[in-house]
């Protein structure tokens, strides 16, 4: 009888583990960083001249951009829906209910929790893990074409505005269910990254001086955004994003109004994931119309 060969070890090597190890202190000392940086440009500034941005427009805005947030939620729910559930299975309700808990999840150290959320939650409602498993791959994988093509009609809704709103009927014609599911996925993620750019807008222009480029500034934040994304130990890209769009429109913008327009945007999404994601866990159980 051959000798039973002994089974694989379920547990990563030593290396592997060095290098977990050494990727998650280089994350860490990043996003340590980068919370360091912005914490030097508001002692540098003081609180006194971050305070004379407050305005009635700002708090306006403060109120707009999350609701704003949220509906770019609710478009990105769709695009992992279509992905996730091309037959359509499990009713969107229940779906949003699930994606709400993990835009919840990622504000856990790490950000990959919003992924294994899905998983699991997914799972449980009757969907298969391999498809799961694939949905979040692709929709990764989109998250760069979409955000980058988003930044491009920011920039030329700003100077071209008649010319960018031609897009919005071939764009909506995307999202049809009648469409493949990775066309319309990515047809939902452009237009959930637009709305991150309108978000951008509504606070530039609400704290920004006046003639400020508004489309520029919603392009810096989409890619400051993408610059968060990429770092999976800052939680919803903490510090990273904020580090990012000073470093990017530093040399644009004054430099108060820029830091007030920064944390103003970083509470917003917040906002605006928390309203997105107690409304759709609220709503689970209704009935799908």
């Amino acid at each position: 009888m051959p000798e039973a060969q002994a089974p694989a070890s379920a547990f990563p090597s030593g290396d592997n583990r060095k290098r977990r190890l050494g990727r998650r202190i280089a994350g860490f000392a990043l996003v340590g960083t980068c919370l360091g940086f912005m914490g030097h440009r508001v002692a540098q500034l003081g609180p006194g001249v971050l305070l004379e941005q407050a305005s009635w427009p700002l708090a306006g805005a403060m109120v707009a951009a999350p609701l704003v947030f949220a509906l770019s939620n609710r478009a990105l729910s769709s695009a992992w829906h279509a992905l996730a559930d091309p037959s359509r299975i499990v009713g969107p309700a229940k779906m949003r209910a699930i994606y709400g808990r993990g835009v919840l999840a990622k504000y856990l150290p790490g950000s990959v929790f919003q992924y294994a959320s899905r998983q699991i939650e997914g799972a449980a409602a009757g969907l298969d893990h391999r498809t799961l498993a694939k949905s979040s791959l692709a929709e990764i994988a989109l998250h760069l074409p979409s955000s980058l093509g988003a930044m491009g009609l920011a920039l030329a809704f700003a100077r071209w505005p008649f010319l960018s709103i031609l897009a919005v009927p071939a764009l909506i014609r995307l999202t049809r269910p009648s469409a493949t599911p990775l066309v319309r996925a990515g047809a939902l993620q452009l237009c959930g990254f637009l709305c991150f750019s309108g978000a951008a807008a509504v606070i530039g222009a609400a704290v920004l001086p006046a003639g400020a480029p508004l489309g520029l500034f919603a392009g810096l934040f989409l890619l400051a955004w993408l610059a968060g994304f990429v770092v999976p130990i800052a939680p919803g890209g903490l510090g990273v994003r904020e580090a990012a769009m000073l470093l990017l429109g530093g040399q644009i913008f004054p430099a108060a109004s820029l830091l007030a327009s920064v944390l103003a945007l970083r509470i917003a999404s917040i906002a605006g994931d928390l309203l997105f994601g107690v409304l759709a866990l609220a709503r689970a159980g209704e009935p799908d119309a």
